[in-house]
């Protein structure tokens, strides 16, 4: 077995836990917004935020820095026609995926410091609170983790037919 084989084995296995990690939570904050019970929220809420810290953020990290891995080892051009290559999936891919970590810092963050105090509120109160229900509905965190979804499988569809 060659060594790009072995890297290319363990790029495709960081994807598959990465994107494992990024459809069952939001399978979990779907079942989420259906419960009435605060306790159950907060059960699931925790329950997807250990899918993030296990298999989101390492599975992602690990994809990103394989991938850069495998491309300089095949010689794929990683900025396309900005280094004079005619391929530009990879470039497409990358920007994707940039975007992705940028509503890290942008989006997920902050709306996460605001969201944890109305939990902890909600549970005192032994209620889901209107505030909570609302930040839990917000649209910008819900466009982007759409954003997330449809990026991946955009991605996945550029990393496997190579169409441009």
């Amino acid at each position: 077995m060659s060594w790009y084989l072995f890297f290319k084995f363990l790029h495709i296995f960081s994807v598959i836990w990465f994107v494992g990690g990024i459809f069952s939570r939001q399978l979990v904050r779907r079942a989420i917004k259906n419960t009435n019970d605060v306790y159950v929220f907060a059960h699931l809420n925790q329950a997807a935020g250990i899918m993030e810290k296990a298999m989101v953020i390492p599975g992602s990290m690990a994809a990103l820095v394989l991938g850069v891995i495998l491309a300089l080892m095949a010689g794929i051009p990683i900025f396309g026609f900005l280094q004079g290559a005619s391929q530009n999936w990879l470039l497409v891919s990358n920007i994707l995926l940039l975007g992705m970590i940028g509503v890290v810092p942008g989006i997920f963050l902050p709306r996460g410091k605001k969201f944890e105090p109305l939990l902890n509120a909600a549970l005192e109160e032994g209620r889901i609170t209107p505030e909570l229900r609302q930040a839990m509905e917000d649209p910008v965190v819900r466009f982007a983790h759409l954003y997330e979804e449809v990026s991946l499988i955009i991605v996945i569809f550029l990393m496997v037919l190579k169409p441009f």
